[in-house]
């Protein structure tokens, strides 16, 4: 209950440090009295939803999501917006109001956000930390990767668009194809990937069950077509898992813990352990 209660607190604490309107800390005063997955959905799911602001006005529309696979973050969401693609905090996103996320900034606010051009989609700029920390100083928050490297020095390195991961071909270290990414477990007040869900190909003899792994068990390949992992049919076998016609409650943190259990990960949501900086 200790740790739980730190993990909320840095949570609160992040709330008062990007000094968003209260719909965000409604949010982290709900998970403090509640489940810390409350707000855990499908990636799939986000891609063009409509954002409207705290003001009521209409932001715009959710054009993407960047995360790192290493340090299990979401970097930043993309907005298209009246002055084209703009890069906002995954906190920023608040609840889901119907079939719209409503925001925890104003329409004005928005303005001033950094600018997401077209020369900066290739993997290798996606991660640059100069652009990420830029991100975070416009909505006032800490980064969280800061280390004995300076916060706006450096990149991360397994940065992906998840509106390219979806449906991606996934290989074994044979370069052998063994399925591909189903879809993406999300929490965007905490800014976390919780899994990916992996869909094994029929030649793996798995059925029709979609497995939940760790993000940082995936690389992308040197052609960056397609992912690369280490796990094998033997270490899937016994893996959690879960029908493709039946997913589990996305909020419910036993499952998610019995994930990180058996990869032998610590899970984020329920421990006090430190954030890597996936740099």
């Amino acid at each position: 209950m200790k740790l739980k209660m730190q993990y909320y607190a840095c949570a609160a604490a992040l709330v008062t440090s990007l000094g968003l309107t209260s719909g965000l800390g409604q949010v982290a005063a709900q998970n403090a009295t509640g489940n810390p997955l409350a707000h855990a959905e499908r990636a799939a799911n986000l891609y063009g939803r409509q954002v409207i602001g705290s003001d009521n006005q209409p932001l715009g529309k959710v054009d993407n999501v960047i995360v790192d696979f290493e340090s299990e973050h979401i970097l930043y969401v993309i907005i298209s917006s009246d002055r084209g693609q703009v890069a906002v905090p995954p906190q920023v996103i608040g609840e889901t109001v119907g079939n719209t996320l409503k925001a925890n900034v104003t329409k004005a606010k928005l303005q001033s956000a950094p600018q997401f051009t077209s020369d900066m989609s290739k993997p290798e700029q996606l991660g640059q930390a100069s652009f990420v920390y830029r991100v975070y100083q416009d909505f006032g928050a800490s980064p969280w990767w800061q280390g004995s490297t300076p916060a706006n020095q450096g990149s991360f390195h397994n940065v992906h668009k998840l509106n390219q991961l979806i449906g991606m071909a996934v290989q074994d270290v044979n370069n052998q194809p063994i399925g591909k990414i189903s879809n993406i477990v999300v929490d965007m007040a905490s800014g976390r990937m919780l899994y990916v869900v992996f869909s094994p190909a029929s030649n793996m003899g798995l059925g029709n069950n979609l497995y939940a792994m760790p993000s940082d068990a995936f690389t992308l390949s040197s052609d960056q077509n397609h992912l690369v992992t280490n796990i094998d049919k033997q270490k899937l076998g016994s893996a959690p898992h879960f029908d493709n016609s039946h997913w589990p409650n996305l909020t419910d943190a036993t499952f998610a813990s019995q994930v990180y259990q058996y990869y032998g990960k610590q899970a984020w949501f329920n421990s006090g352990n430190p954030q890597p900086t996936g740099r």
